[in-house]
């Protein structure tokens, strides 16, 4: 059913009270005032649903490296902003994977340039840190200091660590740095909220929440400053909401749903993403379990007798994939009752075969980001081999029929949802003459609904929003062009004229 809306939207507080259909033209009736948007066209409103709102706003103000072709070119840019935390010099967004060669950097590539300093530049999937001398020496790691659980402490031949610190080793280093103080984080909560409303999104799910900044995100949105509406997943790695006495909440614009995990790490710092099968270029190893399917049952329950009734796990590995489900289903079989509750499988990136009918039988929402496929296509096919065909596995999901829904992950990706759009539909990486895998791209109606009705199904807010109908919360993305009809080299193209929260307009000329 199409979606793209043409015509006259009546809003009353908050919501759509009427509809005129009328081609040629989008027509706002709301607070007393008439806008129109010639030769425009309305969607329900964009979603995100997976992101990281803080840390697209820090990467706005700190040193972000996305994209950046070497590690001297990396270097040069940290070396220029010298962005600074305390005594430390911080920085985020680092790919070795765009350097020719693809290799790690070390501890001494940063010395030369930062010897006295310490230096610590995270990786753009936020799952290794690149740090210096200094900074190993503030932490105390050498050839002797063990790796500790879910991490790894990368050495050389001759066992001494080479500055690269993988998931939870990142931990040794981190807890010396100073964090942002409360004041930073609120003007990045503003600035990445504005530059997602600008991008067309009407929400976000935000994953991964540390427990003390949601109260600036509640005051924000008490106050009418958020651009786009926030749904929160809490930390819960190390039971974080739980110790902070976090608890869900209602609100209008920032509401606290849910609380987030982590099964693996990355595929692009190899050794994170757990394979069932070794790294085609590293047999040496099959990734890293953060979690086994024990705690994350355990984490799972203790969120559910909390109150809250969505649980977001990360797994790009297929192995962590099915140790997650494994949870899953236990869950299900504890709590018969629990149909209502939301389990999301974050990334969902590989996926054997054996497994994706487990996703429905596990009530177990496919939470991709289609744009990880594009960027990460050459990088993949070196630590999978011919295992990609069980990769970004989009159209299998909706065969079998999984919940899909679609986000960036920014600030590892874009936080653009057009990007994401033609990634789904074309899936053509950069450097590709055709498209990877072509079997699993998604049609364009198929595509929408991910950022869409999809998302907020994700999110058990369908009854409210995910359409443009009478009744339904007034979140409206407008644009200068039918989505699902343009051409596939015009998606990207798009002019965002304008978006409307809750009713709120907000023009983006």
């Amino acid at each position: 059913m199409p979606i793209a809306y043409q015509g006259e939207i009546t809003i009353v507080r908050g919501r759509i009270a009427a509809l005129d259909p009328k081609p040629g033209a989008v027509v706002l009736r709301l607070d007393g005032r008439r806008v129109e948007f010639p030769d425009a066209w309305a969607f329900p409103g964009l979603v995100d649903a997976h992101a990281h709102v803080v840390g697209l706003g820090l990467a706005q103000r700190e040193g972000y490296l996305r994209g950046v072709a070497s590690k001297e070119e990396c270097i040069e840019r940290v070396r220029s902003a010298r962005t600074q935390r305390g005594e430390w010099i911080v920085a985020r967004g680092w790919n070795h994977e765009l350097w020719s060669p693809p290799a790690l950097p070390s501890a001494a590539d940063l010395d030369s340039a930062f010897p006295d300093v310490p230096v610590a530049l995270k990786r753009v999937d936020g799952h290794a840190l690149w740090v210096n001398s200094r900074a190993l020496e503030i932490a105390s790691i050498h050839a002797a200091t063990p790796d500790p659980p879910g991490g790894a402490i990368l050495r050389s031949d001759d066992g001494q660590p080479t500055g690269i610190l993988l998931d939870t080793a990142m931990e040794l280093v981190e807890r010396f740095i100073p964090p942002p103080s409360l004041d930073d984080i609120e003007r990045a909560i503003l600035i990445a909220t504005e530059l997602c409303s600008r991008a067309g999104l009407t929400e976000i799910h935000d994953m991964d929440v540390e427990p003390s900044h949601l109260p600036i995100f509640t005051t924000l949105a008490e106050n009418g400053r958020l651009h786009c509406r926030i749904l929160s997943w809490v930390r819960g790695q190390n039971q974080e909401w739980h110790t902070a006495g976090v608890l869900p909440t209602v609100g209008e614009l920032h509401r606290v749903v849910g609380v987030k995990l982590f099964a693996d790490g990355a595929l692009g710092s190899r050794g994170g993403a757990l394979l069932v099968e070794p790294y085609s270029d590293d047999p040496t190893t099959s990734g890293l379990l953060l979690l086994d399917r024990e705690t994350i049952v355990a984490r799972i329950e203790r969120a559910l007798d909390d109150g809250f009734s969505s649980i977001a796990v990360h797994a790009i590995g297929d192995r962590a994939v099915r140790v997650v489900l494994d949870a899953f289903e236990e869950i299900r079989s504890r709590y018969p009752h629990s149909d209502d509750v939301r389990l999301r499988i974050e990334h969902s990136q590989i996926v054997h075969p054996d497994d994706l009918s487990r996703y429905v039988s596990a009530g177990a929402i496919a939470s991709v980001q289609p744009i990880h496929c594009t960027s990460d296509a050459a990088m993949a096919q070196r630590r999978l081999g011919d295992r990609t065909r069980n990769a970004y596995r989009w159209r299998s999901f909706l065969d079998h029929g999984v919940l899909l829904c679609a986000g960036s992950d920014f600030p590892v990706e874009s936080h653009d949802p057009l990007l994401g759009i033609e990634a789904f539909c074309r899936r053509i990486p950069p450097g590709f003459d055709t498209a990877w895998h072509p079997d699993e791209r998604l049609s364009r109606s198929d595509a929408l609904d991910a950022y869409t009705i999809g998302a907020h199904r994700a999110a058990d807010t369908s009854y409210r929003r995910g359409r443009i109908a009478v009744g339904l919360d007034a979140d409206i993305t407008i644009v200068d062009r039918d989505l699902e009809t343009c051409l596939d080299d015009e998606i990207t193209a798009t002019r965002t004229f304008a978006t409307v929260v809750a009713g709120t307009l907000y023009l983006h000329e």
